[in-house]
């Protein structure tokens, strides 16, 4: 009877350990997949940054070439000021919280 209950208390002690084994292996997996989607994320960004970039060169580039005296930073700076003018657009329904 000795020899069962310490038979049993062995492969109890082993299942322990594999469980355990088993759950650090899901916690690892699950840790290199939230990595991984991150780094795709962080991809998927810079993608967009370079595509909006690529676009305001081929903008800025096509309109200077196409109306006479102006440069590409004529064209910037009017593309600033644009930002500029819609930035304080939404900010002035806030003033009022200020």
């Amino acid at each position: 009877m000795i020899l069962y209950v310490s038979c049993v208390a062995s492969r109890l002690r082993i299942a322990t350990n594999e469980k355990a084994e088993a759950e650090k292996i899901l916690q690892v997996k699950r840790a290199e997949g939230e990595a991984e989607s991150k780094y795709l994320s962080g991809v998927g960004v810079a993608r967009q940054r370079q595509a909006i970039v690529d676009g305001l060169r081929e903008s800025v580039l096509a309109f200077s070439s196409h109306v006479d005296g102006t440069s590409p930073k004529d064209v910037l700076d009017m593309v600033l000021l644009t930002q500029y003018f819609d930035t304080m657009k939404v900010c002035k329904p806030l003033d009022h919280l200020l």
